[in-house]
């Protein structure tokens, strides 16, 4: 019987004064869509660290080309907006990433579930983009429209992953994430 490898997605973490692990959420990168300047800090239970040759990382389990998950975590935002991955036993925090087309913006709503919102700037004042990602702690469903450039070099695989027009719906359920778009609803509409 052969086991199917679960692909991960590995992220340095490093030690707020020697006791608080943490991650910068611009070393996340889902979609290799755009480049990322200026992330957020999002601390980690020390549960979830893993060392390896002096190096200390956070493993995701990938799902698709957007998502990943992690087991065994809740996120939740503190009072001073800090964002945490916490162990709680069986629940999982799912990670969608969306980035926006070159000069662009990402516009999500969460129609459904429990979600924190992340930005990370793809240049120092966001000028050139940003990329949103949405932390899920149950099945959501997350609507989303992006705008900027695509035809520019690095961005022009996000119609492929997101439709022609760019708007649609993130559906998380069942442990699957699925990007729901309709290309000739969107033609008649639009």
């Amino acid at each position: 019987m052969k086991m199917e490898q679960k692909e991960v997605l590995r992220v340095q973490v490093q030690l707020k004064d020697n006791k608080y692990p943490f991650f910068n959420s611009e070393n996340l990168d889902l979609t290799g869509i755009g480049d990322r300047q200026r992330g957020r800090i999002i601390y980690v239970s020390g549960r979830f660290v893993r060392s390896e040759d002096d190096e200390k990382f956070i493993e995701f389990e990938r799902i698709n080309i957007i998502a990943v998950k992690l087991n065994d975590a809740k996120v939740i935002k503190t009072e001073k907006e800090t964002v945490v991955l916490k162990y709680q036993q069986n629940s999982i925090v799912y990670l969608v990433e969306i980035p926006s087309g070159y000069r662009g913006d990402v516009e999500t709503n969460v129609l459904a579930g429990e979600c924190i919102k992340t930005v990370i700037l793809q240049s120092p004042r966001g000028s050139i983009g940003v990329v949103e990602h949405i932390w899920c702690n149950t099945d959501a469903e997350i609507q989303y429209r992006i705008s900027g450039r695509t035809r520019t070099v690095g961005y022009t695989h996000l119609t492929d992953l997101f439709g022609e027009n760019l708007s649609g719906k993130i559906m998380i359920k069942d442990g699957k994430v699925e990007i729901v778009y309709d290309e000739q609803l969107d033609q008649l509409l639009g």
